[in-house]
């Protein structure tokens, strides 16, 4: 049911012209006082004046807004097909919280005439659902506070004034936020010859899984409290970020991360993306860079006969770190001797060097050490040498800086705990905002999604009739008849093709 939209464009235009009179007359008095005490006081500082200057303006916002239900729900009164659908059974009051502030507005509760449906229509006209008490924009800003602050914080800056909502409530809508993966649409495929990928994890701290006291308690008396969201950054190469500047910046960076059941849903989001925007048959090699663990070798089965690993720099160093760091004044000569053997890419002269650095040892601990990194270096062989032969990839690998900018300052360098639902929801959330994504755009995505469910249940029932009237026809009449084999279009194909222009167009 509709009400006359030019009539009631008008009247809008004229309740609009009558706020900002009212403003005009109102509100102007306060901009103009606060003016006056930021001129004569000389102790208020800009971000007051500018803070004091906002409060009429909110207040002008949520008149227009309070006043634009209101007229469409008089419209609603006024309407004559609603006299003929709807009876009136009272009318009330209903309180929105908006970024700009609370709005109040009288609305009429209407009855259906045949049904008993009872409803606001002035409310589902305006999208406002019946236990709603903030409007799509406060959730929308606490989310997008929510991306790099605390629930509590967030929650604060979710409107322009004083208003603010709960923790819970922003941690609520935070897991109630449905984040696609999306392969991006692209014009042409790039011609790119080799692509870097850097693939690593963070460590985030549970509170629980599900519910509080589900944490599993090892034998040790320890829980089991640490989730592992996993990163992959693809890109084409490395460049300054200005001519001058020291800082690189990763060319074509696209992100792909969050919690996984498993590690071939990762990889294959890695894949689908590169086969949509890279042209095969420009593409040579793809490196996967990271710090050996299986889930990342993983991928290089997925990507295929091009792709290949490499042990990034950073984890090498730090494992020939820990292993020698006990040789003392012998230490950087030892360092040297690794590299030169890894250079001539000599396995056993590894092992000699070790030997040696276990022997010189002087407690348990240190000698596990050193064993554990020679194990590293001798398991990741393949991963190290590569860069022996292959001046591609000798790219340097950025694992750690990426899970630090993207996860760590967020899920776990604070002293945080999470529920494996809002870890992994926070993780694919700063996933998509890396990626250039807008938190306005999740809940547009979710509009058109709730849109094309009604359409295809729609159709769905409209096709479900069209059959049950064609077994119909088929009992009743003989087949040379139907308007399908003789061209005819009967009096229900027309109504038919009436409803599914009405519902589905």
């Amino acid at each position: 049911m509709m009400v006359s939209t030019k009539k009631l464009t008008t009247r809008m235009v004229l309740l609009m012209y009558d706020s900002i009179l009212h403003f005009t007359k109102n509100g102007t008095e306060k901009i103009e006082k606060k003016i006056k005490e930021f001129l004569n006081t000389g102790t208020m500082s800009l971000g007051e004046l500018v803070l004091g200057l906002g409060e009429p303006i909110n207040e002008l916002l949520c008149n227009i807004v309070s006043e634009t239900i209101e007229e469409i729900d008089e419209a609603f009164r006024k309407d004559p097909l609603r006299k003929k659908e709807y009876h009136i059974i009272r009318k009330d009051q209903n309180c929105v919280l908006t970024s700009y502030g609370m709005i109040t507005y009288d609305r009429t509760y209407f009855k259906h005439k045949e049904s008993g449906e009872r409803v606001y229509l002035a409310d589902r006209a305006m999208g406002i659902t019946a236990n709603m008490r903030k409007s799509e924009d406060v959730t929308i800003k606490a989310i997008e506070h929510a991306n790099d602050c605390s629930y509590r914080i967030s929650g604060e800056k979710a409107t322009f004034t004083d208003d603010e909502i709960s923790k819970q409530a922003v941690m609520k809508e935070l897991h109630k936020l449905e984040i696609p993966w999306r392969i991006p649409e692209v014009e042409e495929k790039k011609e790119a010859r080799v692509l870097y990928i850097t693939a690593d994890e963070d460590h985030v701290p549970l509170q629980f899984n599900k519910e509080k006291g589900d944490l599993k308690i090892s034998e040790n008396g320890r829980k089991s409290n640490t989730l592992e969201p996993r990163l992959a950054v693809l890109y084409e190469g490395i460049r300054k970020e200005s001519p001058k500047g020291k800082r690189n910046k990763l060319v074509a960076k696209y992100v792909f991360g969050g919690v996984y059941k498993n590690n071939l849903e990762l990889w294959t989001e890695v894949r689908e993306y590169i086969e949509a925007v890279y042209d095969e048959k420009y593409l040579e090699k793809i490196f996967i860079q990271g710090d050996g663990a299986r889930w990342i070798k993983n991928g290089v089965d997925v990507l295929g006969s091009k792709c290949r690993f490499v042990l990034d720099e950073f984890h090498l160093q730090q494992s020939i770190h820990q292993g020698t760091r006990h040789t003392g004044d012998s230490v950087s000569d030892v360092k040297t001797a690794i590299r030169d053997a890894i250079s001539f890419e000599d396995k056993n002269k590894i092992k000699d060097i070790f030997c040696r650095v276990k022997s010189a040892a002087d407690t348990k601990s240190k000698k596990q050490e050193a064993e554990k990194a020679e194990a590293y270096i001798l398991n990741q062989w393949n991963g190290i040498i590569i860069k022996n032969k292959d001046k591609d990839a000798r790219m340097g690998s950025c694992a750690e800086g990426q899970v630090s900018h993207i996860f760590s300052t967020r899920l776990s360098r604070d002293p945080l705990g999470w529920s494996k639902e809002g870890a992994d929801k926070m993780a694919r959330l700063r996933v998509y905002t890396a990626n250039g994504g807008s938190v306005i755009d999740l809940f547009r995505y979710k509009e058109e999604k709730a849109k094309r469910i009604i359409r295809e249940e729609i159709q769905e029932k409209v096709d479900r009739e069209i059959k049950g009237k064609a077994r119909s026809y088929f009992d009743t009449h003989e087949y040379r008849t139907i308007a399908t084999m003789t061209g005819k279009k009967t009096g229900m194909y027309e109504y038919m093709k009436l409803v599914r222009n009405t519902y589905i167009s």
